[in-house]
């Protein structure tokens, strides 16, 4: 038995890496989707350098950190053809920056959550959100929480194997990376939205800091990630230019 195990554990490990090998090369073709994944995850980079290191506690930034790490990886996930990981992944940066924004406004709830005496779920920090002041002052379409409760539904179907997100559903057998383009796409969308999002969600948290001529750099990386048509009623309503 034990021989029998090396012997296909050797096999396995020349399959899977030259198998990876293979669909990365293959997707290196999606160059200019992958470029534009990467153009949307800076502006996380942005929103914590020019903003949120200042603006929140480190306990609660380490939050946001994670949740751009969780970017971070479903982007390499997808440029490896694991798309049920990175789609996973994408759900986890939602979550992640959602515990950040809880816990800016909830020191003590951090304080117990660190010693292992707090929990809170993503519904309940949805729902707190929902009745922020600040939140629900902006109008729904423009403060990406409705967004940012979808994504989450559909990225949790990944989590739970649904159907239209399983690794193996057209092959009956294992399969740990693909090149197919569809799925690339899927995953585009989810990302396109999800990062959006929580753009949307920030931008309406934080707006008075990024009203007139304020934080140019970080105006101009949130602009890539909110949809255009929207841009003309950041500027009417929020008073946020986004360019």
């Amino acid at each position: 038995m034990a021989s029998e195990l090396e012997k296909n554990f050797d096999e396995f490990s020349t399959k899977f890496t030259s198998e990876l090998e293979l669909v990365s090369k293959k997707l290196a073709s999606s160059r200019a989707v992958f470029l534009d994944s990467y153009a949307r995850i800076a502006s996380l980079s942005a929103w914590r350098q020019y903003h949120l290191k200042s603006r929140i506690s480190p306990a609660s930034l380490d939050f946001f950190i994670e949740a751009q790490n969780d970017a971070l990886t479903s982007h390499a996930f997808a440029r490896l053809g694991c798309w049920r990981s990175a789609c996973q992944a994408l759900r986890g940066f939602l979550a992640n920056t959602l515990f950040c924004l809880y816990y800016m406004d909830h020191p003590v709830e951090l304080a117990l959550w660190k010693a292992n005496s707090f929990k809170i779920g993503f519904s309940a920090i949805h729902s707190y959100l929902e009745s922020h002041p600040v939140v629900a002052s902006v109008n729904k379409p423009l403060n990406g929480l409705e967004s940012v409760a979808s994504e989450y539904k559909t990225l949790s179907h990944a989590v739970h194997a649904y159907a239209s997100f399983r690794m193996t559903g057209t092959t009956h057998g294992t399969q740990l990376w693909t090149a197919d383009k569809a799925a690339l796409g899927a995953w585009e969308t989810r990302e396109i939205h999800t990062i959006g999002a929580v753009n949307m969600l920030l931008t309406s948290i934080f707006r008075e800091d990024l009203e007139g001529a304020k934080l140019p750099l970080l105006r101009q990386a949130v602009a890539k990630c909110v949809p255009a048509a929207k841009h003309a009623q950041y500027k009417a309503e929020l008073r946020i230019t986004l360019v």
